[in-house]
């Protein structure tokens, strides 16, 4: 395509990530409208064809890992022919330069302005947690895990200093940066540390903690997000429907 194009289509930088050039992007759109327009015929003559080729779904590595990943089993049975691309990502791809067909996002949207269409599928709830076999150091006495100066801005780390104030105030020499090194992190150590219910729950090698009578309301609401150029897009209609239907986030 790039020679008959006369000139490049995907460009390479240097961290080995690919981005579509401007007339790359251009042959892009083409082809979407191209893939909208076969599957409106389709329907038209009665023809359902089962959906094929790749959407690219990008969430922080926790949402992936621990509420999403353990579900896709059930829209791989719905739609077999489908794959899904599931892209950790905690730096925010972006929709607007199709580096991906779907995210999503902790909190309220701030990117893309009007190109982006934005909606609230979920809201995950935060307790305490701790191992449950780190017996040598009683519960009210361990560590909190807290994050890292510059992960500040999170709700989590927030709501852990919180804690940390009101308790002992003794708080772990490991600095956390994301959820997902956090869950492993209590696993492993004798701490305490702000974590998603619903997976921590799941986990056998934690349990709950609830004697804190001035726990802060912790939660986070879940934002799935797309580029208006994709509605109509079946693979990607698909995979959206599933999310909202599915309520993995709560």
């Amino acid at each position: 395509m790039e020679k008959r194009a006369g000139d490049a289509l995907i460009n390479r930088d240097r961290s080995g990530r690919s981005q579509l050039t401007q007339i790359g992007q251009k042959l892009a759109d083409r082809a979407e409208q191209m893939e909208r327009h076969a599957h409106a015929a389709d329907a038209l003559i009665g023809k359902n064809a089962p959906l094929s080729g790749t959407v690219r779904l990008t969430a922080v590595p926790f949402l992936l890992n621990r509420l999403l990943a353990p579900r896709l089993r059930e829209f791989s049975r719905l739609h077999p022919g489908l794959n899904v691309s599931l892209i950790p990502d905690s730096q925010n791809l972006s929709l607007t330069r199709r580096e991906v067909d779907v995210a999503l996002r902790f909190g309220e949207p701030r990117e893309g302005g009007s190109a982006v269409l934005a909606q609230k599928i979920g809201r995950v709830m935060f307790s305490v947690f701790t191992a449950r076999d780190m017996m040598e150091v009683v519960a009210k006495d361990r560590p909190w895990l807290v994050y890292d100066p510059v992960a500040d801005h999170l709700p989590q780390a927030a709501w852990t200093e919180t804690l940390a104030r009101q308790t002992n105030g003794l708080r772990s020499q490991l600095l956390m940066h994301d959820l997902e090194t956090a869950f492993e992190t209590v696993v492993a150590t004798p701490a305490r540390a702000v974590l998603p219910v619903s997976p921590a729950r799941r986990d056998p090698r934690l349990t709950e903690l609830r004697t804190h009578s001035k726990m802060p309301d912790m939660a986070r609401d879940v934002w799935l997000l797309r580029h208006t150029d994709m509605r109509g897009i079946e693979r990607v209609d698909a995979i959206t429907t599933w999310l909202i239907e599915a309520d993995l986030f709560r």
